[in-house]
């Protein structure tokens, strides 16, 4: 597995928010950690590079962020996923950075609005390319430290890929889709 600086930067940063987890959990609510499933219809019409056919397909995405509260209202997390377009083989490990802001703090009982991006991780037969989401939810709280999430969101999404040494296309897969998740 090949990782350029980016991604060894980006996996680090993980590994820190997750060390520092213990830590947070025992003084003011200052860690958040989401995980979210993505469920997306594309509705870009571009071609598919091999076939006369419309970008038409349902995909998935499950992603886990973990991040920080800044000033109690703002949340930065980045972390990684997998994304499966259903009816096109195309497959991907985004490496997220996300946004959010709450309108209440720490995003209890709170709507919300998101912006995230990244990059997809060149691993095996995952391709490469770039991610972003633009969105709205909702925290619904269980308890102080564990609360339902739900989001509408607008995504785009480009795949890298090389049919031939010579030649690379490029595959977008834009779309609209809701999450559910939890969030703690």
């Amino acid at each position: 597995m090949i990782l350029n600086y980016n991604t060894k930067g980006l996996l680090g940063l993980i590994v820190f928010l997750l060390a520092s987890s213990v830590y947070c959990q025992k003084h003011e609510k200052i860690y958040t950690s989401t995980n979210i499933l993505e469920v997306y219809k594309n509705t870009d019409e571009s071609l598919i590079h091999y076939e006369n056919q419309l970008n038409t397909g349902w995909g998935l995405e499950l992603n886990s962020l973990h991040g920080f509260y800044i000033l109690r209202k703002f949340v930065l997390s980045a972390g990684l996923g997998i994304n499966l377009n259903i009816n096109e083989n195309y497959r991907a490990i985004p490496a997220i950075v996300e946004l959010k802001f709450h309108f209440s703090d720490y995003g209890i009982n709170s709507p919300y609005v998101l912006l995230n991006t990244g990059k997809n991780i060149k691993i095996g037969s995952f391709q490469p390319g770039q991610t972003a989401k633009l969105g709205f939810g909702y925290n619904f709280e269980s308890d102080y430290i564990f609360q339902y999430t739900i989001e509408f969101f607008k995504k785009s999404k480009t795949y890298y890929t090389s049919e031939s040494l010579d030649v690379n296309y490029n595959y977008r897969a834009n779309g609209y889709g809701i999450s559910v998740g939890i969030t703690f």
